[in-house]
């Protein structure tokens, strides 16, 4: 499993559809990517998740969470699972 896709399937955990999460990170990855480069570092999306601690897994998730949250609030206003994504 990929970074990207280990990302994807904890939004998905909280109870996203498979093509929302995958939505959401086309949106986020730029803007995280971004942030990286300004501490020089850069996350590597299609390489094996488990390159990384679970704890980096922790800290991008919560820099995607807004773009979830954002999205629900567009295309889902009324979602039961919308909060989750509140930071």
């Amino acid at each position: 499993m990929t970074t990207q896709e280990k990302v994807e399937s904890m939004l998905f955990d909280l109870g996203m559809f498979e093509r929302q999460a995958h939505e959401v990170m086309e949106k986020a990855k730029p803007q995280i990517n971004a942030n990286m480069e300004k501490i020089n570092y850069r996350i590597t999306w299609d390489r094996p998740g488990s390159e990384y601690p679970e704890v980096m897994f922790t800290m991008i998730f919560n820099a995607v969470k807004p773009f979830a949250y954002a999205w629900y609030e567009e295309n889902l206003p009324a979602a039961w699972n919308k909060d989750m994504f509140k930071l």
